[in-house]
């Protein structure tokens, strides 16, 4: 039998965290940076670094601000820190930060690198450092190659990011403080956000001496991540690109972002798809694809809300981790690579913090850790919710026919007419309080004029733009071909609770601002009798 509990954790109990802890969680708190980006569509089937840097109006150079290095030593409560230069396997040189506890040692290791165009300074990523320290371990910290005070050329998370982070082993396990489990091995975990999540599993893939990782927000799949359903996400590809020219540009040449990167952008936006080149290259640097070998003991924290790497990413990394028997644990949370992850509470924060470091306690000291298998945070109950696995037993998916619903505008849309709407909605009346919770399936049928269709759908409870499900959470599908023709995906998990007479809608739009719209669309005409959403829900 399956125990599915809650764990609730009351506002008031971040009342019982030292001084030091409030401050580490305020900075994490408070640290996402919100990048409004305004950028000219790009045609070109070939974009070189200055032409997209002209086409930004520099706002790239403007994003880059703000990450300054320190230098020296200094000490703290509970550890001290250095900065330093290390030169890597080809005499790139990168900055790095050591992170040393007072407690006696010698002790395990973690190293962590930052988000994409952020540095090893960055408060997400100071704030895990300082609370590992104070855990009792050595942490190295460092810009990623190409990044703010390192040299070199970013090629995001390509094959000489991965010998860095070896080459850094290397240099933790020559080091007396760093508790070895045999010569040249250090025992050592691997933490980190965004980018640096996404390096993770291929250092520890290159190199068996990573006992253990947590991938924070990270990806599994870049072709799933960046062109959904064949529909190009844009939005994040031009805003990663600047935030990445910006991070890399200190007038010196040697140090940049690769322009296969540029390269890459340009064959994407300039055939609204993906051309083999890219889709090689995201496929090369996806743990989706190199499963294979894979073994190192997981903790995966994943966002509801994240926009980029949405809640399906995380699941099925996660699923497929089970599925292989290999050590797996996923936390979700209400945050992402979203606007929502500047309101993450404190005491969430904590929460997830505490269990990354029980994850590394556990399988760098052996420690009877018993880290909960799933844990999810409902925002609506302001508690935590934990089980050996992610759905609860009594999860069954329910048919929303969408001929039964709510029509609110003319099935027939298209972009920018004067005589047809962009969207149409269709909306459910709620019979008796239920929880949906997990990945929900839609089957449409659509009549296609045109070519073909970018659609793209939303999930909202009671109608309402500030409080729909999964926000700001969309999903995008390509329909190629005229005529009648069938859409079958999966939408981002989600959790929500609805009460009796609560709506359920369905919005399917024609028109995003996150993702690529059709530019050799008429429009499409959707067909309500064929077509239907499943959800997974149960009783509450």
């Amino acid at each position: 039998m399956v125990s599915y509990h809650n764990n609730e954790v009351s506002k008031h109990d971040s009342e019982n965290e030292t001084s030091n802890e409030r401050i580490e969680a305020r900075i994490e708190r408070e640290a996402t940076t919100a990048a409004d980006v305004n950028t000219g569509r790009v045609r070109s089937s070939r974009v070189d670094r200055r032409q997209f840097l002209q086409a930004t109006g520099g706002t790239a150079t403007l994003l880059a601000f703000g990450s300054g290095t320190a230098a020296g030593w200094s000490s703290h409560g509970g550890f001290s820190k250095s900065h330093r230069t290390i030169s890597s396997f080809d005499g790139t040189d990168l900055a790095t930060t050591l992170y040393t506890p007072d407690a006696d040692g010698p002790n395990p290791a973690i190293m962590m690198t930052h988000g994409w165009g952020q540095s090893r300074n960055s408060p997400l990523t100071v704030a895990k450092a300082v609370r590992y320290a104070k855990s009792g371990y050595v942490v190295l910290t460092y810009d990623s190659r190409g990044m703010s005070g390192s040299d070199g050329i970013s090629t995001i998370n390509g094959e000489n990011e991965v010998k860095d982070a070896i080459y850094l082993i290397d240099w933790l396990a020559g080091r007396s403080e760093v508790e070895l489990e045999g010569p040249n091995d250090p025992k050592l975990g691997m933490d980190g956000i965004s980018y640096a999540g996404g390096l993770q599993p291929f250092v520890a893939l290159a190199d068996d001496r990573v006992n253990a990782i947590v991938p924070r927000m990270g990806w599994y799949d870049l072709t799933y991540s960046f062109v959904p359903n064949g529909v190009v996400k844009n939005s994040w590809l031009t805003i990663l690109l600047v935030v990445g020219a910006a991070s890399t540009f200190d007038f010196d040449p040697d140090t940049r972002l690769s322009d296969r990167m540029y390269e890459w952008y340009g064959d994407i936006i300039g055939s609204n798809g993906l051309p083999p080149d890219p889709e090689a290259g995201f496929e090369q640097r996806s743990l989706a694809y190199n499963l294979e070998e894979f073994d190192t003991p997981t903790f995966l924290i994943q966002g509801w809300d994240d926009t980029l790497f949405n809640p399906n990413e995380g699941l099925r990394w996660f699923y497929d981790l089970q599925a292989r028997g290999i050590d797996s644990a996923i936390a979700f949370y209400e945050g992402g690579h979203a606007i929502e992850e500047i309101f993450v509470p404190l005491h969430e924060r904590k929460y997830m913090n505490d269990l990354a470091v029980r994850w590394m306690d556990e399988h760098l000291r052996g420690a009877e850790s018993e880290i909960p298998t799933v844990s999810m945070y409902l925002k609506q109950r302001d508690e935590w919710r934990t089980g050996s696995q992610f759905l609860p037993d009594d999860v069954s998916m329910t048919t929303y026919n969408l001929g039964d619903a709510y029509e609110s505008d003319q099935p027939h849309i298209e972009q920018q007419s004067w005589f047809h709407d962009s969207e149409v909605t269709y909306v459910w009346r709620v019979d008796r309080d239920i929880e949906i919770i997990g990945t929900p399936q839609f089957d449409l049928t659509f009549d296609v004029a045109g070519s073909e269709a970018r659609l793209f759908f939303e999930i909202r409870h009671n109608g309402s733009d500030l409080d729909h499900i999964g926000k700001p959470v969309t999903e995008a599908y390509r329909i190629d071909g005229s005529g009648r023709q069938r859409a079958q995906f999966d939408f981002p998990a989600l959790q929500r609770f609805l009460a009796a007479g609560d709506t359920l809608s369905v919005r399917i739009s024609v028109e995003s601002i996150l993702f690529e719209e059709s530019n050799r669309s008429d429009g499409v005409t959707v067909v309500p009798s064929r077509s239907e959403i499943r959800l997974p829900q149960r009783p509450q």
